[in-house]
């Protein structure tokens, strides 16, 4: 039973290869920043202020995370998301962190979400240290330490292409190594 937790700062391209890996992989996705954003946009906030929301109402991200280590522990997927692979890490066979510059993350965001290069860069800096602060408070995990990862790619001059094949190659290769049978 497969399970890869995909982690990483806002922008660094987290749901792109956690899709692709997964549809490699031919295993459901579950993105706790998919739910994040529905939840926002039901309640007709944008992210930081849904983010902003979370810091008082810790039942929120215990909610999303409950989710997300109930599937990681059932097997067979892919989770992602900021806390994925440390809600993840008792049942995943690989976790995988990816970075970006903050420029970098801004000018993704920007086009994803259709703003101004500013206004995501804000948006992204901002976001990551409202999650660095909520997740230190909830629970005790400091985003900047990524020795839980098997792997941690910078995401920053590479095309996603380029990033999903080195992805798919070390989670290939760690699954093969570990089911000792070809997996993808």
């Amino acid at each position: 039973m497969v399970v890869v937790a995909v982690s990483g700062q806002p922008g660094s391209g987290k749901t792109t290869i956690a899709r692709e890996v997964a549809r490699v992989l031919k295993v459901p996705l579950v993105s706790s920043g998919t739910i994040f954003r529905e939840l926002a946009a039901k309640m007709g906030m944008d992210l930081v202020e849904f983010h902003r929301y979370a810091e008082t109402n810790p039942e929120i991200d215990k909610m999303i995370d409950a989710l997300t280590a109930e599937k990681a522990k059932a097997g067979d997927v892919v989770v992602e998301g900021h806390l994925a692979a440390w809600v993840a890490r008792p049942y995943a066979d690989v976790c995988i962190y990816l970075k970006a510059s903050s420029e970098v993350r801004a000018k993704r965001v920007s086009i994803r979400d259709k703003k101004s290069f500013e206004e995501a860069l804000r948006e992204v800096r901002e976001r990551e240290e409202l999650n660095r602060k909520r997740y230190l408070s909830l629970y005790g995990i400091d985003i900047h330490n990524l020795t839980i990862f098997d792997l941690v790619l910078d995401t920053s001059y590479l095309s996603i292409n380029d990033a999903v094949r080195i992805s798919l190659d070390y989670i290939c290769t760690t699954l093969e190594i570990k089911y000792s049978k070809k997996i993808c």
